[in-house]
């Protein structure tokens, strides 16, 4: 039951770290095509935080974890927990180191996952990390597509 509780409170911690670097960058560049990533990616992480959220509720853990106040927490701090060299970034980063910067972080969340499933007795916990890691996977492959495709025509460029 503790490893699941601390591989949800992992991915949350993940996921809302994401998206407030997402929403800062989005707030910081004076650029409208990188504004718009950057609102998308926060939107996934968004996504991803609520997809755990209900996985935490439906999970026997939920009922002695009280996820809503967890998250909040992580929210409230959101900002303090980007580092200083990660605000330079996205200060005065271009769109391709933030870009390389947020496969950086979708590759740690996947080897944090391989890593929690590997070690965890618990099914459903190795379940829901195995999960995860299929996911990050996937959000790799579109950040790399994305990131290939930069010097491309805005047309020619794939979508996120």
């Amino acid at each position: 039951m503790q490893a699941a509780i601390q591989f949800f409170k992992d991915a949350l911690r993940q996921e809302v770290k994401a998206s407030a670097f997402y929403n800062k960058a989005a707030e910081i560049t004076r650029d409208d095509e990188s504004r718009m990533l950057y609102l998308k990616l926060a939107g996934m992480e968004d996504g991803h935080t609520a997809q755990l959220l209900e996985k935490v509720r439906n999970a026997p853990c939920g009922k002695s974890f009280d996820v809503d106040a967890f998250v909040r927490e992580l929210e409230a701090g959101a900002d303090s927990a980007i580092s200083p060299e990660e605000m330079a970034l996205i200060e005065t980063g271009s769109i391709r180191q933030v870009l390389e910067l947020a496969i950086q972080f979708e590759n740690k969340s996947c080897s944090n996952y391989e890593n929690l499933a590997r070690e965890s007795t618990d099914l459903d916990v190795k379940a829901h990390c195995l999960d995860a890691v299929k996911e990050e996977r996937s959000h790799v492959q579109e950040l790399t597509n994305l990131l290939y495709s930069i010097d491309m025509s805005e047309d020619d460029r794939p979508g996120l």
